[in-house]
């Protein structure tokens, strides 16, 4: 659910590699609380780009794979050459709220089952938007959130969602990023939308694009509208 996409020099965006986070899908999930922070997941997104020994690339950051794609743009700008911000910084103009709603999952996630936390989940403002189209995308948000490891998620919500620094205390971090940026949002993405406004105010040169009729998961939402942007973007 969480991804960072690099699309390697020459390469068309349908050829771009994902990369999901350490506790996610296929990914490592460790359970261990202290080997997950936004720190490590920036490190693995280096790891990921020296294994596959790829001096620069353009980055797609969707949603919480955002971080990672800017502590790489902000630290590392001779490896990017241009960077995409998907659905980035969700509860960053309202911490008190995202901590708080990191705690509730943690607390589903650490019960049996995962009924509790699946529904809540799809009810909140990330994922109700697909969810609500029909029962055939409510059944497969559903499965992809039960596709994640039951201890990589509640280590992510708890040591990377609930202590990670707002965006909009950033803005300094923002304003060094020297790469071509474009900014994603759905039009119905009201988590993000105060992010999305900061990013492209700070960000040097960057530019904003609204998908269509989509909430927050916009790669699943209105790919056609995702693709078409990301091409024309990364030329």
């Amino acid at each position: 659910m969480r991804q960072t996409h690099v699309v390697p020099p020459g390469s068309r965006a349908r050829r771009s590699l994902p990369r999901h986070q350490r506790g996610h899908c296929l990914t490592d999930a460790p359970d261990d609380p202290a080997r997950y922070s936004a720190g490590h997941l920036a490190r693995d997104l280096v790891g990921f780009l020296d294994a596959l020994a790829l001096d620069r690339i353009a980055v797609v950051g969707f949603s919480m794979g955002g971080g990672p794609a800017l502590a790489l743009a902000a630290a590392r700008s001779d490896r990017v050459s241009r960077l995409v911000l998907a659905d980035v910084g969700a509860g960053a103009d309202d911490a008190w709220r995202a901590r708080w709603l990191s705690r509730r999952w943690v607390v589903f996630a650490e019960r049996e089952g995962s009924d509790d936390l699946v529904a809540d989940m799809l009810r909140s403002d990330f994922y109700k938007t697909y969810a609500n189209r029909g029962s055939r995308c409510r059944r497969h948000m559903a499965g992809l959130i039960r596709a994640t490891p039951r201890v990589g998620l509640r280590h992510t919500l708890s040591e990377v969602l609930g202590k990670r620094k707002s965006l909009f205390r950033m803005g300094q971090v923002l304003r060094s990023i020297e790469v071509p940026t474009l900014v994603l949002i759905g039009q119905h993405d009201y988590v993000c939308r105060n992010a999305a406004r900061l990013l492209v105010e700070n960000i040097p040169g960057a530019i904003m694009k609204k998908i269509a009729g989509a909430g927050h998961m916009t790669p699943l939402e209105e790919p056609a509208q995702f693709s078409t942007n990301l091409v024309e973007f990364l030329g």
